[in-house]
């Protein structure tokens, strides 16, 4: 079992609520028991630190801009090494790692083929700078849907001086995390103070306080997506196989690797029913050599499971669409929510059945038996 804290990355559009949230923590997380390790941002640290002419560097000397993106990731994943180190001299407590912000928060300023070369030159993957975080949690900017409250006084370091600014560094920050399993997204549907209670709701969930619930929702989809549509325009598709196992001791669970490119992540996951569309899960990382000698533990009667997974967000809820190898031509769409009372607006775009979040033959591990 994975025994190291958990780490919680948070994120989001400028004048998001971000540096409250974390405030929000340092007052709250105590309360609950934990011992809470927060790493500052590195953006801030480097442009409040002698770079607060960073916007004209990117508009006249490009390379230099590059090579200061490459040591703010670099600065972010020496603090994220060196705090956990710390996490680890207090091995009797309840220890947590928040992040202001992750690795990947890097690519949302720059473009694309840049940051795949800085990850290629540093010999990073996905895993590093976006799947290793238990979860991240992506704050909306004020100025989506709360545009009265934005502006830049709460960060010096704030580039964005226009509301339409903020707004597109936001979807840039949010595409950047799209494939990262356990992503919330917290929109400003609700006043502020309701905006930092969901956000603390969301990140006790993912800490697994008291205990980790998955609130899930799923439907049947009637036939393949257009995914070179504009629909599917911001979507990552990862490569999935799980199978399910039963050690000697009668512990019967859940392994998982999950691929994207040449980026693997694998997990270890027990999931207990609660009630319909509620179950209680516990889920590690795991080390690959780890996932390969489990294999041998697959549960008599059932086959590894084979799909393509689909994450896209659609009006700030967070989806994933599942196309299974076999049985061929089954569709799943997934969402998971805050609350079991969540609404859920379903994608238009999609030839959705009907709901089967309470029919057991569309669990996995139904599937699993019915490949075999």
């Amino acid at each position: 079992m994975d025994k190291r804290p958990k780490e919680i990355a948070l994120t989001g559009g400028p004048c998001s609520g971000k540096t409250s949230f974390v405030e929000f923590l340092k007052e709250n997380l105590p309360k609950h028991g934990f011992r809470p390790f927060f790493t500052s941002e590195a953006a801030t640290l480097i442009i409040g630190g002698g770079v607060s002419d960073i916007g004209d560097i990117e508009s006249k000397d490009f390379t230099k801009y590059i090579e200061i993106e490459k040591i703010m990731l670099s600065l972010h994943l020496d603090l994220r090494k060196n705090f956990q180190d710390l996490a680890s001299l207090f091995p009797g407590e309840k220890t947590i790692l928040v992040h202001d912000r992750g690795g990947i928060d890097c690519k949302a300023y720059m473009p694309d083929e840049y940051f795949e070369a800085i990850l290629a030159e540093k010999r990073l993957t996905l895993h590093d700078v976006r799947d290793s975080y238990d979860a991240a949690i992506h704050l909306v900017t004020a100025a989506n849907g709360a545009e009265a409250f934005y502006n830049t006084k709460t960060n010096r370091a704030r580039r964005e001086t226009k509301p339409e600014d903020a707004r597109l560094v936001d979807e840039k920050t949010l595409r950047a995390w799209i494939g990262h399993p356990h992503l919330k997204i917290i929109d400003n549907s609700t006043g502020f103070e309701e905006k930092l209670e969901r956000a603390f709701k969301v990140f006790l969930k993912a800490a697994g306080f008291p205990v980790s619930l998955e609130i899930e929702r799923k439907f049947l989809v009637g036939r393949m997506p257009d995914f070179a549509s504009l629909d599917f325009k911001s979507a990552q598709k990862t490569f999935i196989e799980q199978m399910y196992i039963e050690f000697s001791s009668g512990e019967r669970t859940r392994i998982r690797r999950q691929t994207q490119g040449i980026s693997s992540t694998y997990y270890k996951t027990r999931k207990v029913d609660v009630r319909p569309g509620v179950r209680e899960e516990t889920e590690d990382f795991i080390e690959p050599l780890d996932f390969l000698g489990m294999i041998s533990y697959k549960i008599p009667g059932t086959e590894t499971i084979f799909k393509d997974r689909w994450y896209f967000v659609y009006k700030n809820q967070y989806f994933e669409l599942d196309i299974f190898m076999r049985p061929k031509g089954l569709y799943l769409l997934e969402i998971e929510l805050i609350d079991e009372n969540d609404k859920v607006e379903l994608p238009p775009f999609l030839d959705i059945i009907r709901e089967v979040t309470n029919e057991p033959e569309f669990k996995n591990s139904e599937i699993a038996k019915r490949i075999a």
